[in-house]
């Protein structure tokens, strides 16, 4: 049985509005739980006396009464597969027994013809359970939209672009997640609570869609003409200082930052903010730049005075137009009400004046003695102080710096700000809503088109016409009330928006014929809501109404279509980020006592690299198994830096051809993983271990007893390297057993530093000076296998890439379907992976397969 919420309804009744409750909960449980025991007891099987035996004879010591290790008993299991604990569990066995991980290592092996046994008769009986499987004919699966997908959905239904502050996601509360994603249904609850939230939210939503009059404020284009400051009463004073002066036409750059104050605002404003409402502002820098005598450009960063960190930098980029040509820079970005003046700062100044301001000594020393009541000490200082020649109020240049012509230096044109941006008035939204424009009667019957024409759209499906009047009783009633009717439909709008109709994913409510199989439309929102996070398009939704997506092979195509719309960046920044658990990666920030080549723009790289390798991979059909080891990466001028690696500029990420001899290529040699895994001081090969088994091989290790504690750091004194420390924790038996099948894989990992970088001696922690102990990342997987080190260990992942296939297929389908997997899925996750590893191991080929399957199609 799947996990998703079951409910029984009538097959031609919409979810009531609003406060929908299931009445009839108690009798669908009810209906459900004797179904499966029902169905457990009719597909209850004999399993081979023989190979029981040999598993009981092989596997009770670890596996029996004395000790359950993975909470899992021989003795125990019967022949009931339709029991999904007891399913789980031969699956389990059956997984570990064909990668030789059971029995363990040093243990006699279990014969091959019982393996072989096991492995048919599992598979077999798992069949045989999908086969006979019966399901309800009056159940609903129901999985809320998280708030990813509410917002996306939102923003292509209306076609609106949110500003900062005005999205759902910075509204909505976090999401549950179970499985690894926040898709999964059992995750994914509602209470009163959060209701509260949709329903703020969806009224947000509805005033900025139907507009009333003009906007408020017009889109204004706002100029800051450099070569001005210099005439400025309030920043006249910057240009007084060598970094920063006149030239024609503009103003030279080499030090410091420009500010805006007083001479960029929006009309009419007293403030010095260029955004008077929350929505997208459009920047231009006209610059041009001569680079210093090294050849260096000139690198420049437009800032916002703003609270919000975040919300600072609008842009930043190399000047490499030529000083006599420059070019414009443009971006469009949110902004909001909260920002001050704008500043343009050169990154790579120079400093081009003394290292002190003019007798800074001087000015502390007679400050001391002043305090100290010596008067005369403090006369005679400051005497001396101009008798040297420290006097004035301007730094004194160095004198090495002279000629301003060898340092990189930006010509500054002007600073343009065109804002607030419209792409229509009225919006799209607008007229999406109100579709009638100016013919549009404020009436009732408009009223009824309206729903009419949005709510098959809104929630998804062909609608009934009746499921119009709760809404349009709502509507009715603001109007009664003296409420124009804008407001109303506003009113209208966001009670479509927090219906559950909208607010779920409904399956399984409208065939009529096979109540198993998903009507198209319901076809369409599982493939639109797995790769778009969003609704069907205009076009699955006409090949839905035509009958077309039972075909598997006209869902294949429109996955082809799918894969190539921009939408799919969604799936990169939602699927991707939550397996590869990018967000978990800048858990804890590095020592920079100890790394001090870390900084921001380092941290922001490690999040982006597997992202974009992801990316890579999907984007150019390449092979999954470069997860494993690759020839090549995908970075940016910052993270070639650190990698050691040459020729690479510019803050785009893109794919570069490793060397033969680079210990780089695959996740486990991204530097993300590596922060991830350690605190901040030292690695955790524990910590690396868990990421690894559960990302590549979906087998994450059972938590840890309440008493096993932690590898302790080391005490003052000692100099134990995190492998020494990992074999004393070894010796507590409560620990052993895990750490044996867990340790090698992290490990294998100790290469790499809290940052990612290579090393060949132990670092960071105490460890300083000389006769540093040697890196040993050496170990033996729990299948046998011995490495000497990380590339070793590299070509061992790659020797089971079965099982990668496997577990990736797991992943993937678990975020299609929105449930964790069950055993009646083995053997289309069999399948799936058979048809990825046949089709080049892309992932194209395991979407294609996952989409085509009978499953899929299946509730």
């Amino acid at each position: 049985m799947g996990t998703w919420r079951r409910y029984r309804l009538d097959p031609h009744e919409s979810f009531p509005l609003i406060t929908w409750k299931p009445l009839r909960l108690t009798v669908a449980i009810t209906v459900v739980a004797a179904m499966e025991i029902f169905t457990g007891g009719l597909f209850a099987a004999e399993v081979p006396a023989e190979m029981l035996a040999s598993l009981k004879t092989h596997c009770i010591q670890c596996h029996g009464p004395g000790s359950a290790e993975a909470n899992l008993r021989v003795d125990q299991l019967t022949g009931d597969l339709a029991d999904r604990e007891n399913a789980l569990k031969w699956i389990e066995i059956r997984n570990a027994i064909n990668l030789g991980e059971m029995p363990p290592d040093g243990e006699s092996p279990l014969p091959v013809d019982i393996i072989s046994q096991t492995s048919q008769w599992v598979s077999n009986e798992l069949r045989e359970v999908d086969r006979s499987r019966t399901r309800s004919n009056n159940q609903v699966m129901l999985r809320r939209l998280n708030r990813h997908e509410y917002t996306h959905t939102v923003s292509d239904l209306l076609s609106m672009k949110f500003p900062t502050g005005e999205s759902p996601l910075d509204t909505l509360p976090p999401d549950g997640t179970a499985e690894g994603f926040d898709k999964v249904s059992t995750a994914l609850l509602v209470d009163p609570s959060l209701m509260t939230h949709y329903y703020r939210v969806a009224r947000r939503i509805a005033d900025r869609s139907i507009v009333d009059g003009s906007p408020e404020y017009p889109t204004e284009t706002m100029r800051l003409e450099f070569e001005e400051i210099a005439d400025s009463h309030a920043i006249g004073y910057l240009v007084t200082r060598r970094g920063m002066n006149p030239v024609p036409g503009g103003l030279q750059l080499i030090e410091g930052s420009t500010r805006s104050f007083g001479m960029l605002r929006y009309p009419g404003r007293k403030d010095n903010n260029v955004a008077p409402t929350n929505g997208f502002y459009r920047f231009t820098i006209r610059a041009g730049g001569a680079p210093g005598v090294d050849g260096e450009v000139p690198r420049i960063r437009l800032k916002h005075s703003h609270p919000d960190d975040s919300m600072q930098t609008i842009m930043e980029y190399d000047v490499t137009a030529p000083w006599d040509s420059p070019t414009d820079t443009t971006v469009t970005i949110p902004r909001d009400t909260l920002g001050g003046e704008l500043s343009i700062e050169i990154l790579n100044d120079t400093k081009l004046s003394m290292g002190q301001r003019p007798g800074e000594n001087f000015m502390r020393r007679i400050n001391e003695v002043g305090e100290a009541g010596d008067f005369a000490e403090s006369l005679r200082l400051a005497g001396r102080k101009v008798a040297e020649g420290w006097g004035g109020e301007r730094s004194t240049p160095d004198p090495e710096k002279l000629d301003l012509t060898k340092f990189p230096r930006v010509f500054l044109d002007h600073l343009e700000v065109e804002g607030p941006l419209y792409d229509q008035w009225p919006p799209k939204s607008h007229t999406t809503v109100l579709f009638r424009g100016e013919a549009g009667t404020d009436d009732l019957a408009y009223a009824r088109e309206i729903l009419l024409r949005l709510l098959p759209i809104a929630w998804r499906r062909p609608i009934d016409e009746r499921e119009v009047e709760p809404i349009l009783g709502v509507i009715h009633s603001e109007l009664e009330n003296g409420e124009t009717f804008h407001e109303a439909i506003r009113v209208g709008l966001a009670a479509t928006l927090t219906s559950p109709n909208f607010l779920y994913l409904a399956e399984g409510n409208g065939n009529d014929v096979d109540n198993s199989a998903l009507t198209n439309h319901e076809i369409a929102s599982r493939m639109s809501y797995f790769l778009w996070s969003s609704m069907p398009d205009q076009e699955l939704f006409r090949a839905a109404k035509d009958g077309k997506l039972t075909d598997s092979k006209q869902r294949k195509r429109q996955v082809e279509r799918m894969l190539a719309d921009p939408k799919m960046d969604r799936f990169v920044d939602s699927f991707a980020r939550q397996w590869l658990q990018t967000d978990t990666f800048l858990t804890f920030t590095p020592d920079r006592s100890l790394y001090r080549e870390y900084d921001e723009k380092l941290a922001e790289a490690f999040v982006r690299e597997p992202l974009e390798f992801f990316r890579e991979i999907l984007r150019s059909n390449r092979s999954v198994l470069n997860f494993l080891d690759s020839d090549f990466v995908v970075i940016n001028d910052r993270l070639a830096r650190h990698y050691g690696i040459d020729d690479v500029s510019g803050e785009e990420f893109r794919k570069v051809d490793l060397p033969a001899d680079s210990v780089r290529g695959g996740l486990l040699a991204m530097a993300g993983v590596h922060q991830a895994g350690s605190d901040g001081t030292r690695t955790k090969p524990v910590s690396r271990a868990v990421y690894v088994r559960e990302v590549l091989f979906n087998n994450p290790p059972d938590p840890p007893p309440p008493n096993a504690g932690e590898v302790e750091p080391n005490i003052q004194g000692q100099r134990l390297t995190v492998r020494e420390r990992l074999l004393q924790h070894q010796q507590i038996e409560a620990c052993a057993a895990c750490h044996r099948s867990l340790d090698p894989y992290g490990l294998a990992l100790e290469n790499f530093n809290v940052v990612g970088r290579w090393r060949e001696k132990q670092d960071g922690e105490n460890f300083r000076g000389r006769n540093l102990p040697v890196i040993d990342a050496s170990g033996r997987l729990p299948n046998g296998n011995e490495f000497a080190g990380f590339d070793a260990f590299r070509e061992l992942l790659l020797q089971q890439s079965d099982r990668f296939r496997r577990a990736l297929a797991e992943k993937v389908f678990v975020y299609a379907f929105g449930r964790p997997v069950g055993p009646e899925d083995d053997a289309t996750l069999n399948r799936v992976a058979t048809e990825m590893k046949a089709e080049g191991d892309t992932f194209r080929a395991l979407i294609q397969s996952i989409v085509t399957s009978q499953a899929f199609v299946s509730r």
